[in-house]
C-alpha cells in the first residue's frame, strides 16, 4: 500500500526545489504535473536515494511497500519539449490503492478559465481524484455528482508551482497521505 504521495508541478528547469521537498517528505510516490523543463530521470534518482535513505532508518525494514523504482507519474506540460522517451504523458489516468486518479497539465482542458472541463473528463473516467498544474496557484476543491449521476464526485487538486508562484502564493506542493482504512488526507506544504 502506498502511504505518501508528493505532488508537485511547475518546476520550469528548477528541480533543486523537487529534490527539497523529495528530502523533506520521503514519499513512496511522486506526481509531476508538467512543465517540468528538466530531465524526469534525474528527478526517479533523487526520489530512489531518498527510499534508500528511508529504508535505512526505518526499524521496520522495507519502509516502502513499492520497492525500487519508486513510482513516479511525470505529466507533459505546455513548456515541455517532447522528451522522446515516452516518460512524459500528455495525461495520465491510474490506480493507487482503491482510489483512481486523473493527471493533466491542465492547459488543454482550460483550467486557467475554469475546472469545469477537468471535472467531467475525471468522472467520465471514473476518477475520484483529478490532479492539474499550470495556473501556478493552489486549488482543493470537491465537486459531488452531476446531471443525472448522483453519488459521482470528483476531488481537485493543484498543488501550486513548487518554484514560480503566482497570486500572492508561496513555492508549494501537495502531500496526500493515506492511512490503514485507505483513506486519504491532503495537505498544501510551502517550502
Amino acid at each position: 500500500m502506498i502511504k505518501k504521495i508528493l505532488i508537485v508541478s511547475d518546476s520550469h528547469g528548477r528541480s533543486q526545489n523537487i529534490k527539497t521537498a523529495i528530502d523533506r517528505e520521503q514519499p513512496d510516490m511522486l506526481i509531476h504535473l508538467g512543465d517540468i523543463e528538466d530531465d524526469p530521470e534525474k528527478i526517479r534518482r533523487w526520489l530512489d536515494a531518498a527510499y534508500l535513505k528511508k529504508r535505512e532508518h526505518s526499524n521496520e525494514g522495507d519502509a516502502s511497500p513499492s520497492g525500487l523504482p519508486v513510482p513516479a507519474v511525470f505529466i507533459k506540460g505546455n513548456c515541455d519539449r517532447s522528451d522522446g522517451s515516452g516518460v512524459l504523458k500528455n495525461a495520465a489516468v491510474f490506480e493507487v490503492n482503491s482510489h483512481r486518479f486523473l493527471a493533466v497539465h491542465g492547459h488543454k482542458q482550460g483550467v486557467s478559465y475554469g475546472v469545469e472541463n477537468l471535472m467531467y473528463t475525471a468522472m467520465e473516467n471514473d476518477c475520484d481524484i483529478a490532479l492539474y498544474g499550470h495556473t501556478h496557484m493552489p486549488f482543493d476543491e470537491s465537486f459531488e455528482g452531476y446531471g443525472d449521476m448522483p453519488g459521482t464526485g470528483v476531488r481537485i487538486l493543484n498543488p501550486g508551482s513548487i518554484t514560480l508562484p503566482r497570486g500572492g502564493n508561496r513555492k508549494s506542493y501537495m502531500v496526500l497521505t493515506f492511512d490503514e482504512e485507505d483513506e486519504y488526507d491532503v495537505l498544501l506544504k510551502t517550502l
